[in-house]
């Protein structure tokens, strides 16, 4: 994995410190590409260097809130036991069906503020964020040299210091930029969530759709630079991968 280093300073803007924000983590995945057999507790709780990749994500967003919401489904309890066991303040909410993220998010419309964070729950990163003055929406935008962590997540294109283009899983990568499953959205974005239509990739409403209907619609979403090491833990490859990261966690 790869770390970028950009020109932007870490100016922690009023958006990140809003008084009432929260971090919504989605725990409700099954797992299914890390291990081809039904698993005995959900994806976020596979332990790397001895701790849940939950317990990993916990502890990174707590620099900027104490205010969780879990979105839950596959076998909800475990992950509910754990984390209300944490130092936070926690919040659950199932998600029925697993329709993808822009589902899940749309479950917590009554759980959270103004503005709020969203980290998927097997997304690991060491590192920090440079949030964009007089910011309004972000997506978190990483750097990478390996063409292929582009294709597994999503591609970014960016004008004038806006977002203006996002693509799922693209065939074609022109730049280097990697968007992260780590979004910072308002309450538009459940509007949005409504009237985008599912997508014949998955037959599911597409984040990344609702992101380009919002960028379409005229709504400002800005890059959220972020300076360090990331992984989406998704194959049985990437938990050695995710150890090195933890890693450089603890010695930090």
């Amino acid at each position: 994995m790869n770390t970028i280093t950009t020109s932007r300073d870490n100016k922690e803007t009023s958006w990140i410190n809003y008084k009432g924000l929260k971090c919504v983590v989605l725990c409700a995945g099954k797992g299914i590409r890390i291990n081809r057999f039904e698993m005995d507790k959900p994806k976020t709780l596979i332990q790397i260097k001895n701790k849940p990749i939950l317990d990993w994500i916990v502890n990174y967003w707590k620099r900027y809130t104490n205010d969780f919401v879990f979105v839950v489904s596959y076998k909800k309890e475990y992950v509910i036991d754990f984390a209300s066991q944490l130092p936070i303040n926690c919040q659950f909410v199932e998600q029925k069906e697993l329709r993808g993220i822009a589902d899940a998010i749309s479950n917590t419309k009554d759980f959270v503020s103004e503005q709020f964070i969203v980290a998927l729950g097997d997304c690991i990163c060491n590192g920090n964020f440079n949030f964009p003055e007089n910011m309004e929406q972000g997506v978190g935008v990483w750097g990478t040299n390996h063409v292929e962590d582009i294709k597994r997540s999503y591609s970014i294109k960016i004008r004038d210091d806006l977002i203006y283009k996002v693509e799922e899983k693209p065939r074609r990568v022109t730049n280097n930029l990697c968007g992260m499953g780590v979004y910072f959205f308002g309450r538009k974005v459940f509007d949005y969530v409504k009237l985008t239509k599912p997508s014949k990739l998955r037959n599911e409403i597409e984040i990344t759709d609702v992101i380009q209907n919002m960028i379409d619609a005229g709504e400002k979403i800005m890059p959220v630079f972020f300076n360090g090491v990331y992984l989406n833990v998704t194959y049985p490859e990437d938990i050695r991968i995710a150890e090195k990261i933890v890693a450089k966690t603890l010695i930090s």
